[in-house]
């Protein structure tokens, strides 16, 4: 039943993309309104899946690859949703809606299944550890992806995209919640840490990469008041900053022992 579910989500935010798409192929009110439609279709079936998801296990399902990723997804989309309603960004949302793609399709072959959780686990601390990482990393990748349209837009100059400004301004805010976000996360990592194990932080290769994900974004957030550094230097170090997030998140979560395995 929660792979149909999945299914019927996938296939609106495919309908999306294609609209999206269309759009950027022919730009019309009635093609964007459609696809902004379909998207917010998809995103409310996800957050009632999730929600279900949720209830039936009794904690947030984030503990096996298929669980993180249907959470990264979710996260993404909410973090578009948010930078739509706030800057009408319109056809920019066709690559971050295809990130989101990716991420749900890959997530289709894999059992839905929600494995029980460890008592280390069963605290509000790892609930709120998760929700600020994963919702930082949606933030990252919406920089990401802003930062490629930055790249295409200096070289086209095409009506299609957000003038440069606006892009660089989008950026520079996407990558600064994320940091936020993620600070949120490794405060409440490290509380959590103290109390199961006794120490808030340990040369775990996770802990030591999320630490550098958090350098790397502290450092950007500096970044931005340098010359040299703004516009296309900046966009450039967002794309650079965003490949350390996927190393740290599925490198050494699926390559590497880790006490963050995705399985």
């Amino acid at each position: 039943m929660q792979i149909l579910f999945l299914k019927t989500v996938f296939g609106f935010y495919l309908l999306s993309t294609s609209f999206y798409l269309w759009h950027a192929i022919r730009p019309k009110i009635s093609i964007r309104r459609s696809a902004f439609a379909l998207f917010l279709a998809a995103f409310v079936l996800q957050t009632l899946l999730l929600l279900f998801r949720w209830y039936t296990a009794g904690y947030l399902p984030v503990t096996n690859l298929f669980s993180t990723q249907f959470f990264f997804s979710w996260a993404l989309a909410l973090c578009y949703l948010y930078f739509e309603l706030r800057y009408r960004i319109h056809a920019t949302g066709l690559f971050v809606i295809f990130l989101t793609l990716l991420l749900l399709g890959s997530a289709l072959p894999r059992n839905p299944s929600i494995p029980p959780l460890i008592p280390a686990l069963d605290t509000v601390l790892f609930t709120l550890h998760v929700i600020f990482s994963f919702t930082g990393y949606a933030f990252f990748a919406m920089a990401f992806s802003v930062a490629v349209m930055f790249l295409i837009q200096k070289r086209l100059q095409t009506a299609i995209l957000p003038d440069l400004a606006l892009l660089r301004k989008i950026n520079e805010e996407a990558v600064f919640l994320g940091f936020c976000l993620f600070t949120l996360c490794m405060v409440m990592g490290s509380i959590w840490a103290q109390i199961a194990w006794g120490y808030y932080f340990s040369w775990n290769i996770k802990s030591v990469w999320s630490s550098i994900v958090w350098l790397f974004y502290g450092g950007m957030c500096h970044a931005k008041f340098i010359r040299r550094w703004q516009g296309t230097g900046y966009a450039w170090l967002t794309i650079a900053g965003f490949g350390v997030v996927l190393f740290t998140y599925l490198g050494i979560g699926l390559l590497m022992q880790s006490n963050h395995p995705l399985e």
